[in-house]
């Protein structure tokens, strides 16, 4: 199915209410947690495409979470611009996703991964991974 390339990219209010929720539970986990080792949240943008070609970039670090997901909804807005509300698939569901379509998934600490599938058979994953500092 082919969609026309729109300048807007939107979330599906279900995605950031989600995301909402989740980050809350975040900070009220960290706040009632005994590990209060420092960790930071690395960003990382992985582009596999159907010859085997694989790019994995660090696209940053950050010390709070809310930042990182911002960051992750903001490279899938300027860099996947041809995917409309309806190209999202429930959390939960990426083994179903289609062509032209974005799974998402938040964690139970608070990071938002999207997996994306072009038309062309190729799958990009933007995603937040919380790493301790040792």
């Amino acid at each position: 199915m082919q969609y026309e390339r729109t300048r807007e990219s939107r979330f599906p209010q279900e995605l950031i209410e989600e995301l909402q929720e989740a980050q809350a539970d975040a900070v009220e986990e960290t706040v009632h947690s005994q590990d209060n080792e420092p960790h930071v949240f690395v960003l990382v943008h992985e582009k596999q495409r159907q010859r085997d070609e694989s790019e994995f970039i660090i696209e940053g670090v950050f010390s709070i979470l809310s930042s990182a997901n911002d960051q992750t909804m903001n490279i899938f807005k300027t860099q996947y611009p041809d995917y409309p509300r309806s190209c999202f698939y429930a959390q939960g569901t990426w083994q179903l996703i289609g062509e032209n379509s974005v799974g998402w998934y938040v964690s139970r600490n608070g990071t938002l991964s999207l997996e994306i599938h072009d038309h062309r058979g190729n799958t990009h994953r933007i995603y937040a991974e919380k790493h301790y500092i040792e």
